[in-house]
Formats: structure tokens, C-alpha cells, sequence
């Protein structure tokens, strides 16, 4: 495996392989580590291990869609989260519980939270037992910190049913006196200043999208050790990361997308690297904003 020397020691296995095998690789989903995504990783165990007080603080982690934001919960919870069973007790411990909103809906938090429990719930249950069964369940779990992905779909509803489920959100942080992540665009930051009491609970942490400078050249380098090309592309030259980072706008999700497919490309064709006609080829990856056209 010495002539794969531009790949980190666990690809240059995957180098070897054919291209079928190649190309699924490319195509599985992978924790990428960056500066940026290590410090975010940092305060989300910070908020976690936070003394029990009155008032817990608690994180809105904002930033545009597809640029990193669930990743981070996901590994987040993987490398905190994991639940398993007291050997005492044999109850369930789940030190961390991350759900996904719809919208503001009260009944709909608390069946969130109980389907990650894997507790019976009845169709027509009050919101009164949903609450205090699913406070209990997590009272009883032990869980230290509830994250809540796509906060800003509460924008949806109106300001009286925002209110509420706001309401709700700190009734189990101060009932369990435990830090709550949420996590959304950056229109999410507009559901917190409706409500003054949890504005002043949340901390901004702001997901950037890449410029130029030292860290994209970086994250550049880490990516090309994980590419399984048997060649090098030397993506952080500046010709090659300029049309990059132009194609994606700096927004990680398409950053990953766009090297994903000219991998692939550079494999089919057989060049076994990414050189900046690829990059050109594939200018049609347009930005998260929109949607992208394929071109035939």
C-alpha cells in the first residue's frame, strides 16, 4: 500500500479495491473531523455536563441547511449519548434524547420524545399523561440534555401555538433541570426572541459557511486522505480549492456532494484523480438554495 502514501492508513486498503467497491465506499456516510465541528462537539459536552441549577442554560445551534448541523448532533449523541442498562437496576439509561420537530405542536413533543423511549402510547391520549409520562420516562433514564433538530419548523404555526410548546420546552428544563440543544436554520433565532425568559436561557452558536483561509485548506487535505483514489489531486492547490469552494458557496453538504461525484468520476473514467477540468464538469452542483439540475 505504498504507492497510496497521500491516503490516511485505514483508505489505502480501500484504494486497492475494485471500483464497484470504490464507489459504494464514496457513496456511505462518514463523520468528517474539522476545527470547527471539534469546538461545536466541545460546547455540546460543556452544555452536558453542566452543574444541575434552576435555570440551565441551553444552546441554538443555527446554520444554512445541509452545511454540518445534523452530523454534529449524530456524532454528538453517538460519542454522549449512547443508552444502555443499569446492571443494578435494569433500567434504561439514556443520557441524551434528540428528537426532530414538525412544527408547534405540544402532543406531537411529548410523542416524540416517548417513540425514543419505545413507550405504548395510545391514539387518544391526553396531553396531560403524554407530559408527565414522558418527564417520568426521562426522569427515570437519567437523561441529562434533550436536543431538538429543526426548531425553526416552529415558525410554522402561530404565535399563540409557538408560545405554548415554548412553554412546554421549559417546563421539562426546569423540571429536569437539564440543558436543551436545539437546532435549526438561522430563522430559528427568530422563535427565541418571541419569548423573553428563553431568550435569556440561549446561547448562538453559528454554524459559518467556509471562506478562504487555512481551514478550508485543511478540511481540503483531510477529504483527499479519504477519497480512495489511487492517485493524488492535490485538491488544496489553489487553482482546484477556488473552484470549490465557488461551486458550493461554502456550504459543507455541497462541498461533500461535489467531491463525492467527481471522485466517482475519476474513477469511471480512469484518471484516478480530481483535477480541475472534473471540478469544471460538475459546475451544475449548484447550492443548497436551489435545486440542483442534472445534467444528461
Amino acid at each position: 500500500m505504498d504507492q497510496f502514501k497521500h491516503l490516511s492508513p485505514k483508505f489505502k486498503e480501500v484504494a486497492a479495491q475494485s471500483n464497484e467497491n470504490r464507489i459504494e465506499f464514496l457513496k456511505q456516510k462518514r463523520w468528517i473531523s474539522y476545527p470547527v465541528a471539534n469546538r461545536v462537539l466541545d460546547v455540546f459536552a460543556e452544555t452536558l455536563n453542566h452543574p444541575k441549577q434552576a435555570r440551565m442554560p441551553s444552546i441554538l445551534f443555527i446554520g444554512e441547511s445541509n452545511n454540518g448541523k445534523t452530523s454534529m448532533i449524530e456524532r454528538f449523541s453517538h460519542l454522549h449519548g449512547q443508552s444502555y442498562t443499569c446492571e443494578e437496576t435494569e433500567l434504561l439509561i439514556k443520557p441524551v434524547v434528540a428528537i426532530e420537530l414538525s412544527g408547534p405542536n405540544m402532543r406531537d413533543l411529548y410523542y416524540t420524545i416517548l417513540q425514543e423511549f419505545w413507550a405504548p402510547i395510545t391514539p387518544n391520549e391526553t396531553l396531560a399523561m403524554l407530559r408527565r409520562t414522558a418527564i417520568d420516562q426521562m426522569m427515570q433514564s437519567k437523561t441529562k440534555l434533550l436536543i431538538i433538530d429543526e426548531f425553526h419548523t416552529l415558525m410554522n404555526g402561530t404565535a399563540r401555538a409557538r408560545s405554548e410548546i415554548l412553554a412546554e420546552i421549559k417546563r421539562i428544563s426546569n423540571k429536569l433541570r437539564i440543558p436543551v440543544i436545539a437546532s435549526g436554520v438561522p430563522n430559528a433565532a427568530n422563535v427565541i426572541r418571541e419569548d423573553a425568559q428563553i431568550q435569556s436561557r440561549f446561547s448562538i452558536v453559528r454554524l459559518p459557511l467556509w471562506e478562504k483561509g487555512k481551514d478550508f485548506i485543511s478540511l481540503l487535505k483531510t477529504f483527499e486522505t479519504m477519497l480512495p483514489l489511487r492517485k493524488p489531486s492535490n485538491l488544496a492547490s489553489r487553482e482546484i480549492g477556488e473552484k470549490i469552494l465557488n461551486i458550493s458557496k461554502g456550504n459543507l453538504g455541497n462541498i461533500h456532494g461535489l467531491l463525492q461525484v467527481c471522485a466517482i468520476e475519476a474513477i469511471n473514467n480512469g484518471t484516478e484523480q480530481i483535477d480541475k477540468s472534473i471540478v469544471e464538469s460538475f459546475s451544475w452542483y449548484t447550492p443548497t438554495e436551489g435545486p440542483r439540475e442534472i445534467q444528461l
